[in-house]
């Protein structure tokens, strides 16, 4: 397991993580109302393009599955998997009683989904094209991993390991299927002008899509 190592130290430390997260966020961490309206403005460009309506999904490195659940009421059959405990159970008490979302800190066997999100991770993991191997084992037939990442150039994210440029990025995706990289701005109107683009909060948007089906593996 790639991202997951298994270790109770590996454990404590996203649980660590996850508390002081929710220290800072201040109450509102627990109100999932308010927080389904405050989705990250990448997270809701990642839901216009990629709709999960009518599809298995993943949601990798889900914290406390508060956008799990937002793909659960598009219309997705999603998975929530992180491997916090404690956020985990948040996740767990933020669905109450309903059969899903499903969540879970136990890596995913291969072939099961048709679509996996992956935001903001691929820069904090030390071998980030081997997380996207592993993503796209989890993926049936004709399956994609979309998600997001900071760009580079308009950055500068204390604790991020790496920052990327369009190449870069290409890179890290291409030894695994067919790549498409878009330039968002959190602007709309940004993210259709060709020139003056140096400034102002941006992601790339990214797909990668199995030639290869890898359900066959």
């Amino acid at each position: 397991m790639f991202h997951a190592p298994g270790t109770s130290a590996a454990a404590e430390s996203y649980d660590t993580h996850y508390r002081e997260w929710v220290e800072r966020f201040g109450p509102r961490a627990a109100d999932l109302d308010w927080r389904l309206t405050q989705l990250e403005w990448r997270q809701r460009i990642l839901l216009r393009r990629y709709p999960p309506e009518g599809r298995r999904v993943l949601d990798f490195g889900c914290m406390d599955g508060v956008f799990t659940i937002r793909v659960q009421r598009m219309g997705g059959e999603a998975v929530g998997y992180d491997i916090s405990p404690a956020a985990i159970a948040q996740a767990k008490r933020f669905r109450g009683s309903a059969a899903r979302p499903v969540f879970t800190t136990v890596a995913p066997g291969p072939g099961q989904f048709d679509l996996i999100y992956c935001n903001e991770a691929l820069e904090n993991v030390e071998d980030d094209s081997g997380l996207v191997g592993e993503l796209t084992g989890y993926l049936a037939a004709g399956g994609s991993v979309v998600g997001t990442t900071p760009l580079g150039d308009l950055t500068d994210q204390a604790g991020q390991r790496r920052l990327y440029d369009e190449s870069l990025l290409t890179r890290c995706l291409a030894p695994w299927g067919r790549v498409r990289v878009h330039r968002y701005y959190r602007s709309p109107l940004r993210s259709r002008i060709p020139f003056r683009r140096e400034k102002g909060p941006a992601v790339f948007l990214f797909r990668v899509t199995p030639q290869n089906p890898p359900a066959a593996r």
